[in-house]
């Protein structure tokens, strides 16, 4: 497979599309806890053969693992050792490390750390709150752009994603009662959460949590992860949510400047 890499012509292609068939493979097991081959070769979209080959072709290098001869399969230790030696050379990661923990100390609170992927939040960073009774916001986790603390602070803040997304989503989805679903209630949201300088998610993704969040700048001034918090509604009222508000942005503008950052958004 890495020889054809090198070459060029038909090879190439074979072996292009065989990587592009094992990371499609990665991802698929990634977001279970294992699968059976038949489930891995109908969720890649490729003959039980094809999957069986590039599977332990992936054995071999440590990053799947089986269960027995003929069980099913999971990610294996290199693949987590990869992700974790990833996270921990990702300058963004670096800058909001110590800010979360600190932000998550001062608060109480579990404090995420998310990024933009195809018009869906991902989390790729989280601090637990110090709580019994807490938010599990587990790393690779996905969610929506449009009712999320997180991804509204990133839409009022990229034009080219509020169009992208009113594009491709002319309705918006409703998730509860509370999501806004009326591109002009959410276009009136977003310039609030310009002037605050932080968004709220009031139970808009899920019945009983509640989220704020603010934007990060990197270097170049651009709009490239959201820090937030969240919490159960027992415990983050409103009220509660509107004064920690300015204390997240402060947060989220100290991860900026650590980042390089000169950019001050409205609100803090």
């Amino acid at each position: 497979m890495g020889r054809g890499l090198l070459a060029g012509g038909a090879e190439t292609g074979v072996s292009v599309q065989s990587v592009e068939r094992a990371v499609r493979i990665l991802e698929a097991l990634a977001v279970r806890a294992q699968m059976p081959l038949g489930q891995v070769a109908e969720e890649v979209g490729i003959h039980k053969s094809t999957a069986y080959r590039l599977l332990h072709a992936l054995m071999q290098l440590g990053y799947v693992e089986q269960d027995g001869e003929q069980g099913p399969y999971r990610v294996g230790i290199r693949l987590v050792e990869m992700g974790a030696r990833a996270m921990g050379s990702w300058p963004l990661a670096r800058a909001a490390e110590p800010i979360m923990d600190a932000l998550a100390e001062q608060l109480g609170e579990a404090v995420n750390l998310a990024v933009e992927d195809d018009l869906s939040m991902v989390y790729v960073a989280t601090v637990d709150a110090h709580n019994l009774l807490r938010m599990q916001l587990n790393v690779g986790r996905r969610a929506p752009i449009h009712c999320t603390a997180v991804g509204k602070a990133m839409l009022a803040n990229r034009d080219e994603l509020r169009g992208l997304l009113k594009q491709s989503h002319p309705q918006l989805a409703a998730n509860t009662a509370n999501t806004i679903t009326d591109w002009s209630l959410l276009e009136a949201e977003l310039e609030l959460v310009r002037q605050h300088g932080y968004a709220v998610d009031n139970e808009e993704q899920e019945i009983g949590a509640r989220c704020v969040a603010s934007p990060i700048t990197d270097r170049r001034n651009r709009i490239v992860a959201a820090l937030g918090i969240s919490a159960p509604t027992a415990r983050l009222s409103a009220g509660k949510a509107q004064e920690f508000g300015p204390i997240i942005a402060q947060a989220a503008q100290k991860v900026s400047e650590r980042l390089g950052s000169a950019a001050v958004l409205n609100g803090r």
